[in-house]
């Protein structure tokens, strides 16, 4: 049996909480430390999961011999110095989401990823919920024939991240609501496609709430193969409050499938003239969410896989948000390098 990995948390806000949990779950990593500098929050996650060490600064536990694993899960701007320090100190990684403030950054993450020789694994949690593997599961089968367009989106009506202050502050966020939500469901839609090598990008953002950053913007990317995706995302934009949320949408040659719906993810074929379709539900797999991640990551740690959102993928997503973001300043369409 394999030895179990101890981890460290470093970040116990609610990513780092969800974190906790989905290690506790799946078995293989047992929580030994929590770094974070607001005593408070460290108190909570020692109380809950009983773990053993606290450190107020994240580079003494990055130093602690006994900690495999850490788990990075910090304002976006602080995502690449912790990460590479923890990759030189010899410990697998999970880092949440977005992998960097910009692809550079992540860049240099890879770098020493594979320079360490360990795990580097983004929490790109939406490629682990269950309607989104099953969809996944259902394309790769062919059900919907082949996938050419994603129409993927995460609209709030109102859900400025104000409280904390770093989210509206470009040099600690990298950007707005794009970056923020936008990724997630930007990574998605590009993973269900199948990765697709993106060419170019056309986009525009919008500042009508007084904020440093964007409060909404739009992009459309084009991949080779012909393959396309639409991206929406919005903290803030006047629209009927019930039509905020999620939406990822693909359509292929003989169906399409449509992630987010009230019945689950459905798949849709057999199309009339009229536009008429027959739908069908689709089964999620029994581990879903945050347990799905750890094991995946437990996985790749033990050798048996690759990771599905790994550096190399970290590096083209924030080519492609390097790109939205230049397309949305020149108001031209941008090459995607």
């Amino acid at each position: 049996m394999a030895e179990t990995s101890r981890v460290g948390i470093i970040g116990a806000g609610w990513p780092g909480q969800a974190h906790a949990k989905g290690y506790g779950e799946v078995g293989g990593f047992k929580l030994v430390a929590v770094a974070d500098l607001i005593p408070e929050r460290r108190t909570k996650l020692i109380a809950e999961f009983g773990i053993a060490k606290e450190f107020n600064d994240a580079k003494e536990l990055i130093a602690d011999r006994e900690i495999d694993v850490v788990s990075v899960c910090l304002p976006n701007h602080l995502h690449a110095p912790v990460t590479i320090a923890a990759l030189k100190s010899g410990k697998h990684v999970l880092c949440e989401r977005p992998p960097a403030i910009n692809s550079k950054e992540a860049k240099k993450m890879q770098v020493a990823a594979e320079k360490s020789g360990k795990v580097l694994l983004y929490g790109l949690q939406r490629r682990f919920g269950g309607g989104e593997q099953a969809a996944k599961q259902a394309i790769e089968k062919g059900y919907a024939g082949e996938i050419y367009h994603a129409r993927v989106s995460w609209m709030r009506t109102r859900g400025i991240p104000r409280g904390t202050g770093w989210f509206t502050d470009k040099k600690q966020s990298g950007g707005g609501a794009l970056i923020d939500l936008g990724l997630s469901v930007l990574d998605l839609g590009w993973w269900i496609l199948g990765q697709p090598t993106p060419l170019s990008v056309s986009a525009s953002v919008h500042k009508r709430f007084g904020l440093e950053v964007e409060d909404a913007g739009f992009a459309l990317v084009q991949f080779e193969g012909g393959k396309s995706l639409e991206l929406s995302a919005s903290w803030a934009i006047n629209q009927p409050p019930h039509q905020q949320g999620t939406g990822c949408r693909l359509m292929g040659e003989q169906g399409m499938v449509d992630v987010y719906t009230p019945e689950g993810a459905m798949i849709y074929r057999q199309f009339s003239e009229k536009g008429d379709a027959t739908a069908t539900a689709l089964k999620p797999p029994k581990v879903q969410g945050h347990v799905a991640m750890m094991r995946h990551f437990r996985q790749c740690i033990l050798g048996e896989a690759k990771p599905s959102a790994g550096a190399a993928e970290g590096v083209m997503l924030m080519r492609m948000m390097d790109a939205i973001y230049k397309s949305a300043a020149s108001g031209k369409s941008v090459v995607v390098k």
